[in-house]
């Protein structure tokens, strides 16, 4: 399966919901978050201003999507970098560098272009339609001048797509890394058209020859693997976590932090109480009556984070909502009040950096709290957007009376307290 994105065909679709489906975060360096974890994120090293961000979110778009060359995502970068160098004047200086527009301007163009595709590829090859129809894949490097001596020496490596050399080999493998990942079918291997090897290494977990922050697999980070549950290895480790993710810690701005939940104001206005009012078959009309809406699906919560200024909108899928509450019980759909006061006004609000122990996505979750109290009785409320889930922006909630069972980590991005 040797479908390549070349930069001036645009609209290659996979690529193009890969790259939609991140949501924008500030970073101060480049390796502020862990690898796989860029698989949700859109970053610009040092880019701390939400209008920033966003503009070369929608110059990397264009290139993605519409094809724009290098020379026009430079026109767009240097526009966009003017507004940068008038707010910043550590990177006014960098500017100022012989070459480094052209160097900084590649690399986030390349970056993007190549992961987009590298994750199109593997979305296209793990189709639940084609489930066994690819087999096997092949390392492929470019065999450039340029090209790291130990990347040329993987080059045509053919292995199972489940073998876990891949977990940390899949291409790219570094900045400036051309290599790919090309998808093999099993009508292929059959018939010897291409045939399989020896991993180049007795333990896939070497990583010395990998760009720091590239050791992960983007299709793995991305979609998960089918395959998962086949592993014994990955078995095992769900018996460790009954809901089978695990937290990934970040560093720097994104160092996540724990907190009792008794640090929570209590709320005790009586218009948040359980409303027993609200049934299953009325719920969805009474969550918009709470919103204060009357169409549409869909409810966009803004806010800033405390910490850099930088502006989120959170988007929350009304349909989802109600579903979820009324299939988790009474408690859950007549407490609507309280989850909804929880996204429009919550106490504390958190990032929390995840993997799933079962497959080896990546998610980023938003964790919106707060804490109720109503005749002596405590309620803890949390509502979750897992972006892990991409621009379909499901969300789940959570409501606990004991503040044992109720456990604020994460990053604290927002408070009131």
């Amino acid at each position: 399966m040797a479908r390549k994105l070349d930069f001036d065909q645009g609209e290659y679709k996979e690529a193009v919901a890969y790259f939609r489906q991140k949501i924008n975060l500030p970073t101060k360096k480049w390796n502020d978050l862990e690898g796989a974890m860029h698989t949700r994120a859109f970053t610009v090293a040092g880019c701390m201003r939400e209008d920033i961000l966003s503009d070369f979110r929608n110059a990397v778009d264009a290139a993605i999507a519409n094809g724009d060359s290098l020379e026009n995502f430079r026109d767009r970068f240097n526009k966009i970098a003017s507004k940068w160098r008038a707010a910043d004047s550590d990177f006014d200086a960098k500017m100022n560098k012989a070459g480094y527009a052209a160097w900084r301007s590649k690399v986030i163009y390349q970056t993007n272009m190549l992961t987009a595709a590298a994750a199109a590829q593997e979305r296209q090859a793990k189709d639940p339609d084609l489930k066994g129809v690819f087999t096997h894949a092949k390392y492929v490097c470019m065999m450039l001048p340029t090209s790291r001596e130990q990347h040329q020496s993987w080059n045509g490596v053919v292995l199972p797509i489940e073998h876990p050399w891949w977990d940390k080999h899949s291409p790219p493998n570094g900045f400036g890394c051309l290599c790919e990942k090309e998808f093999i079918s099993s009508y292929e291997i059959q018939h010897g058209i291409e045939r399989e090897t020896k991993s180049p290494s007795d333990d896939p977990n070497d990583t010395s020859n990998i760009g720091k922050n590239w050791d992960y697999s983007i299709g793995e980070a991305d979609q998960g693997v089918y395959w998962a549950s086949e592993r014994a290895e990955n078995k095992q480790k769900m018996e460790l976590d009954d809901a089978g993710w695990r937290e990934v810690p970040q560093k720097e701005l994104w160092m996540p932090q724990k907190k009792d939940a008794s640090s929570l104001p209590a709320i005790t206005d009586s218009k948040f109480e359980p409303d027993e009012t609200i049934t299953r078959t009325n719920a969805k009309e009474k969550l918009k009556n709470l919103l204060g809406i009357a169409e549409g699906n869909f409810i966009q919560v803004p806010f800033i984070d405390s910490r850099t200024g930088f502006q989120y909108n959170t988007n929350v899928d009304v349909d989802w909502l109600v579903d979820h509450v009324t299939d988790k019980g009474a408690l859950r759909y007549t407490g609507l009040p309280m989850f909804v006061e929880t996204l429009r006004n919550p106490s504390d609000i958190r990032v929390r950096f995840m993997k799933s122990l079962k497959t080896g996505r990546s998610a980023i979750r938003t964790v919106f709290c707060n804490h109720f109290r109503f005749n002596g009785k405590d309620y803890y409320t949390k509502v979750v957007v897992n972006s892990e889930l991409a621009s379909e922006f499901k969300i789940w909630t959570a409501i606990a009376s004991n503040k044992k069972d109720y456990k604020l980590s994460g990053v604290p991005i927002f408070t009131k307290l």
